[in-house]
């Protein structure tokens, strides 16, 4: 009796149906926190936790909705047709996703750079003598900046192989994006998203 019960539960009040919800929950929650996690996670971690939680679910998902959808194909057909449905709209959604993640990590740390900016700019943060990038760190926050160009400030998210991001301040070649004018940098190349301000996104750095 209690096992023909259980089978014959809905797919939405089964073990399945939170084990989808939390991990649909978990893959939105890290993709809007992934810039947080790029600076806060090890190097080598990376990989591991990207294969983990967006990748090696979705068989393991599958393969158990499709035996809740023989065990009870009136409502068990659901848990199948969520998971290729999710994985399906994710993919165009990652983008937008991920991009309200840079906005929300750039505003949490957005006061910080500006006292950094305007430290480097009034030349308090003390340089030795040559031409190459004078690194340093403020509050647990990265940065580094050329002694003949203390207008640019490159603050470094992660410097990982497979997903570089940095954060970079340019008084002169960053700002609001204007038609049929790519916006590029002086120092290092182009710039893949405009922030806020002089403050512009960019996936490749020094």
């Amino acid at each position: 009796m209690g096992e023909a019960a259980d089978s014959l539960r809905p797919i939405w009040r089964t073990p399945l149906a939170a084990a989808l919800i939390a991990w649909i929950g978990l893959v939105i929650g890290a993709t809007l926190a992934s810039s947080r996690l790029l600076e806060s996670l090890p190097t080598g971690a990376l990989p591991f936790v990207a294969v983990g939680l967006y990748l090696a679910p979705i068989p393991i998902l599958l393969i158990w909705s499709f035996w809740a959808m023989l065990r009870e194909p009136m409502t068990g057909w659901l848990a199948p047709t969520i998971v290729l449905a999710f994985c399906g709209g994710f993919v165009p959604a990652f983008r937008p996703l991920f991009d309200a993640g840079v906005d929300l990590n750039f505003a949490a740390h957005r006061p910080v750079y500006d006292a950094i900016v305007a430290d480097v700019a009034a030349g308090g943060v003390a340089s030795p003598g040559g031409r190459g990038w004078i690194q340093g760190s403020q509050r647990n926050i990265r940065y580094g900046f050329q002694p003949d160009h203390r207008d640019v400030v490159q603050f470094v998210w992660s410097d990982n192989t497979y997903l570089p991001a940095a954060v970079v301040y340019d008084a002169r070649s960053c700002g609001p994006p204007q038609p049929g004018r790519p916006v590029r940098r002086r120092v290092i190349t182009a710039y893949d998203r405009h922030l806020s301000g002089h403050y512009c996104y960019v996936r490749e750095f020094l």
